[in-house]
């Protein structure tokens, strides 16, 4: 049995996705869901975890893309208690149904467009959508810097705001230093260049704002939406390395 506060986070790795399961008295926080297309993998990997959906007391979107909202609905239809915390930006994108493209922004650079137009002549799930999702008079959403305890969440810990990637991303920084980024940075296809950075990036001076950000907090060890956990000190390092004119722009 989940029961101790004091284990470890429960990893669920979908295909590209790493989604958390914090644990709380008993109970469970959630971070991140996949696409919608990885329900029964998500399920399944709950259950050999040994976590029920009434155990979870909280999900926290880190932003509304798709690999990270896609079974959002479907973790509130099997538990409709449960308390989505989201940033406010996330409310209206999330409406929609679809990865919002309208701020500008592209791929990080050549090398990573190469790769992902050929995902997407390839891989016809790859669309981008994920089922809308209308938030709830219990959902939580985030406006400011806000301790993980102002959002009924029984930890030490902190909620920050870090756009960059998107507007409405969000990270959580525990007082142990442990951290979940969702895409504030990533450990994902280094070999094409992204130096920690994620592939999409919507803003690159905000994003990397957020890095400064997440090195002042007190975050040590980063657990990212891709990629393996890493220490903060590749974003001291690696911070500033990419450059905005090298981006390529997404239509």
């Amino acid at each position: 049995m989940h029961s101790s506060k004091n284990m470890a986070a429960t990893a669920l790795r979908l295909s590209v996705t790493n989604c958390f399961l914090l644990p709380v008295g008993g109970k469970f926080v959630l971070i991140d869901t996949g696409y919608d297309w990885e329900w029964p993998a998500f399920q399944t990997k709950l259950k050999r975890s040994g976590i029920a959906f009434g155990d979870i007391t909280h999900v926290i979107l880190t932003h509304h893309h798709d690999d990270h909202a896609g079974l959002l609905n479907f973790v509130v239809e099997r538990n409709p208690s449960v308390a989505v915390v989201m940033s406010i930006h996330a409310r209206d994108l999330l409406a929609k149904g679809h990865n919002d493209h309208s701020r500008g922004g592209g791929y990080v650079n050549r090398r990573v467009n190469f790769l992902l137009r050929l995902k997407a002549a390839l891989d016809k799930k790859w669309t981008h959508t994920f089922p809308p999702y209308a938030v709830r008079a219990n959902d939580i959403l985030i406006e400011k810097p806000t301790s993980l305890r102002e959002t009924g969440i029984a930890l030490a810990g902190s909620i920050l705001l870090t756009p960059g990637h998107s507007t409405d991303s969000i990270s959580v920084v525990l007082e142990d230093g442990d951290s979940y980024i969702g895409d504030a940075a990533a450990k994902f296809l280094r070999f094409a260049g992204t130096k920690y950075c994620i592939i999409y990036i919507e803003d690159l001076d905000q994003y990397y704002a957020s890095w400064r950000q997440l090195i002042q907090s007190g975050a040590t060890r980063l657990n990212p939406a891709h990629g393996k956990p890493f220490g903060i000190e590749k974003l001291a390092k690696y911070i500033g390395r990419n450059r905005a004119r090298n981006m390529v722009q997404v239509p």
